[in-house]
């Protein structure tokens, strides 16, 4: 199988330093571009920015990696009117549509409806372990 493209979803509380490392080295040998994602909740105008940058700067970390590495990325910060298990995965069942990906990746503590995804979707998923952001063997790969 062919990765051309991936779709790496991080949520608020991922682990970004492994997932976006364990996604680079995937991508790598492929020459893959990855698609990062990060879904909040569509805020009130009063802390719109707070919220916004949150997610930005969270975003440009797994950039600046993919960067560093050779890497082609695109940062997509999508908004929801209300978050739920089926809204999330709904977005990722869309995008992995709209851009074609040939996989998607995130954490297995994402709030996602694994049985939807894998109805909506005729691509692998691959879920990265809480356990891999306590594995010094996956924490200490560089990316070289």
């Amino acid at each position: 199988m062919k990765l051309e493209k991936i779709l790496l979803y991080v949520e608020p509380k991922t682990a970004v330093d492994t997932i976006s490392r364990f996604t680079i080295n995937l991508a790598r040998p492929n020459n893959a571009r990855v698609f990062v994602l990060s879904i909040i909740l569509h805020p009130m105008q009063k802390i719109k920015t707070r919220i916004d940058e949150q997610a930005w700067k969270r975003l440009y970390e797994i950039e600046e990696d993919a960067f560093e590495a050779g890497i082609k990325i695109s940062l997509l910060l999508e908004e929801l009117e209300k978050i739920s298990r089926d809204n999330l995965t709904q977005k990722l069942i869309d995008l992995s549509k709209s851009y074609q990906v040939d996989l998607i990746i995130f954490a297995s503590n994402a709030k996602i409806n694994i049985n939807k995804l894998n109805s909506g979707i005729t691509i692998p998923i691959f879920i990265v372990p809480p356990q891999s952001t306590n594995n010094p063997d996956v924490k200490n790969k560089s990316i070289q």
